[in-house]
């Protein structure tokens, strides 16, 4: 056998083990039940189809390679296509080494999460790109305060001191001015909510979610809506004051924060790791420090507004912590149904 057929059945060879070992590694990781870490749920299907066409190329590149080694010195292996070989072995270390680093590292790294360095690089963005404000188109001074759906000026309530004179009852002074400002979340007319939930053509959806959510005495953040949540709760913020809330995910801290405030956040992915996106909301709690950073955890807490660099942001004021695992599918995805149901 010349030099030249085998410079030839190398390269055949060598794009047949690379071909198998990307197959090999998708194989590996389903196996593990880590493919969930690199690749969206909705496209794990494709990926592992993929594995099936790569066991069949390199298939055929390993056939080319023991064919070279039998053929006659007048066949050629080759189409006419100008798909010539590396000429030297330098541009051959280059051209397969593109392909074969990055998979000698998903053998040897340990597969793990994104955590707060990579949300860190990213930016976990706390405030929201837009704000829609309830109760912009009613009357002055209105407010969505009764059970049956009409509007009625909020005033201050007099009673009389102990001299006989009238005191001003400041609105949410006492238990009675509360309940008229905030009837309980089942209670709420479609006329209240309306008002509540002011709507555009981009911001209907949201605003129909909103209206759902608001009814419920707590509202839960689940994996599958975890973007279209924070987004309908950023988008009316005023609507869910005073609610209360309930999310998991890692912590996540930066330099600026206070000693009592984190971020809980969750990577959301589109395709795979490569495009994930960090999402969040900052908490406070009075006993953070024992919380390390990317520790998994749910909390619960009522919903309010802070100010974070200068900008009011939502927030949470945690009643409630539970260290967690983390969970078998970490990383969220946006809702391919949301706004369908």
């Amino acid at each position: 056998m010349n030099s030249q057929k085998v410079a030839t059945a190398a390269h055949y060879l060598t794009r047949a083990i690379i071909l198998a070992g990307f197959a090999f590694f998708i194989v590996h990781l389903v196996r593990s039940g880590n493919l969930n870490l690199y690749i969206a749920n909705r496209m794990q299907f494709i990926v592992k189809l993929s594995a099936l066409g790569l066991y069949a190329v390199a298939a055929q590149q390993l056939y080319s390679a023991i064919r070279t080694g039998f053929e006659k010195a007048d066949e050629h292996l080759a189409c006419d296509c100008n798909h010539e070989m590396p000429a030297t072995w330098g541009k051959s270390l280059l051209l397969y080494g593109w392909f074969a680093i990055p998979l000698v590292i998903g053998f040897t790294v340990p597969d793990g999460l994104l955590g707060s360095s990579m949300a860190s690089a990213k930016g976990v963005q706390f405030t929201p790109q837009q704000i829609v404000k309830p109760y912009e188109s009613s009357p002055s001074g209105a407010v969505p305060n009764d059970r049956n759906g009409q509007n009625e000026p909020i005033v201050a309530e007099e009673q009389p001191n102990e001299e006989g004179s009238a005191l001003t009852n400041p609105i949410g002074s006492d238990e009675t001015a509360e309940k008229s400002v905030k009837p309980s979340p089942s209670e709420l007319s479609e006329a209240a909510l309306d008002l509540m939930f002011p709507t555009d053509e981009f911001t209907e959806i949201y605003a129909a979610f909103g209206k759902r959510l608001v009814r419920q005495d707590v509202v839960n953040v689940t994996e599958k809506q975890f973007i279209e949540t924070l987004t309908t709760i950023d988008l009316y913020r005023t609507a869910f004051i005073g609610k209360t809330i309930k999310l998991s995910g890692f912590v996540y801290r930066e330099e600026t924060m206070g000693r009592t405030q984190f971020g809980v956040s969750r990577f959301a992915i589109n395709c795979c790791s490569a495009d994930a996106s960090p999402y969040g909301i900052m908490v406070t709690y009075g006993r953070a420090d024992t919380l390390a950073t990317d520790e998994w955890v749910t909390v619960t807490g009522k919903l309010g507004t802070t100010s974070y660099n200068g900008i009011e942001i939502i927030e949470i004021d945690v009643s409630k912590v539970v260290k967690i695992a983390p969970p078998d599918d970490p990383y969220v995805s946006p809702d391919l149904d949301f706004g369908l149901e």
